[in-house]
């Protein structure tokens, strides 16, 4: 099956081998960038499951701020569902039968999406862990009894209705329906914590993402650490048959 944009695939680097599972790795609103693509070979590498970047945008990098905000407020989520329903069904045919969706940021939201989506049409993954964004409203997510939902929030995310304390609430309310729901909230991390290269660390100042006058980001390790074995835990906890 050809698909309308591209992929990029990575497998563990390790030993650790999760048979028939596959994680898509939702980008952040810049587009694909080096960030999201060490995300996916760790998340490949701690869960022995094989991860794939769609690239949402379709070639498109935001360079800056302006550049990031318009890429995705032009994007139709609708459309880019229905494109990736169709990544997910490459993957089945593939025979990864146990199939999971992380996504930071705007990748969070459309983690969410694709779970609705699949959901809704009879055919839903196994997990989907949404990293600091969420799902536009029309986008059902209190019914996903089959999906396993985990979320990672930021207590001082100032990105308001989208991955703010009250937008981790809602959804905490919306996924209590879901297979082993939980929100995990980190009281002193703003948005985008995960994020620990250095152009990331310099746009997140800039963006007051993080305080300016933080201490050294490494401060922020054993956080990010934590946030990141849960993340593998629960992966590996779902897409195990």
């Amino acid at each position: 099956m050809s698909l309308p944009f591209k992929t990029y695939t990575f497998d563990p680097e390790t030993d650790k081998k999760l048979p028939g599972a596959a994680i898509i790795v939702f980008q952040e609103w810049w587009g694909v960038t080096d960030i999201i693509k060490k995300h996916a070979q760790r998340i490949a590498n701690n869960t022995g499951a094989r991860t794939v970047v769609p690239d949402v945008y379709k070639g498109k990098i935001g360079l800056t701020a302006e550049e990031a905000s318009h890429l995705m407020s032009n994007l139709d989520w609708d459309v880019a569902i229905g494109e990736m329903e169709l990544l997910v069904t490459q993957l089945r045919e593939q025979n990864y039968t146990s199939i999971g969706a992380i996504g930071f940021c705007m990748g969070g939201g459309l983690s969410l999406a694709l779970a609705s989506h699949a959901n809704k049409i009879g055919k839903p993954i196994q997990v989907a862990i949404p990293c600091y964004g969420t799902a536009p409203a029309s986008f059902e997510i209190t019914n996903l009894k089959d999906t396993a939902v985990q979320g990672h929030f930021g207590g001082k995310d100032n990105v308001t209705g989208f991955s703010d304390p009250p937008a981790a609430d809602k959804l905490e309310e919306e996924i209590k329906n879901a297979k082993d729901p939980i929100v995990w909230r980190y009281p002193e991390q703003g948005h985008a914590f995960l994020n620990d290269d250095d152009w990331s660390v310099v746009m997140r100042k800039e963006l007051n993402f993080v305080e300016k006058d933080i201490e050294p980001i490494s401060a922020e390790q054993a956080v990010r650490d934590q946030a990141w074995e849960r993340i593998f835990s629960y992966l590996t906890k779902h897409l195990t048959k």
